[in-house]
């Protein structure tokens, strides 16, 4: 069996289990379910922000299998919370943030609109 990994090829699924893992621990240290769904939303607004950044972007792929690796992951570990209901949360902070950042109401440090 040969272990190496071809960092060019699997990069992106390296890191959506990185994330995966990462998700995991921090839904089992977290045991409030009014933190757990506070970390869905901000997770979900910094997903919809990444996913926003990337858009336009020729490889999306590897940052939706990223965001979703910590998805699972939390998900996998929550367990003082409903999921469906964390799930509902994330998604609305993905597509909030996304709107947001499509009609320019958040500014980006390179944007024109960003106040300095």
């Amino acid at each position: 069996m040969n272990w190496k990994i071809k960092w060019e090829e699997e990069w992106a699924e390296v890191f959506a289990l990185f994330f995966l893992v990462v998700g995991f621990i921090i839904s089992v240290l977290l045991q409030s379910p009014s933190l757990t769904y506070l970390i869905l939303f901000l997770a979900g607004g910094l997903a919809g922000r990444t996913y926003y950044f990337k858009e336009s972007s020729q490889p999306i792929l590897p940052f939706v299998l990223m965001i979703l690796g910590f998805l699972l992951g939390y998900m996998l570990g929550n367990f003082w919370t409903n999921r469906v209901w964390g799930i509902i949360v994330f998604a609305f902070g993905f597509w909030g943030s996304l709107q947001l950042h499509r009609k320019e109401i958040i500014g980006t440090f390179k944007s024109k609109l960003f106040i300095k």
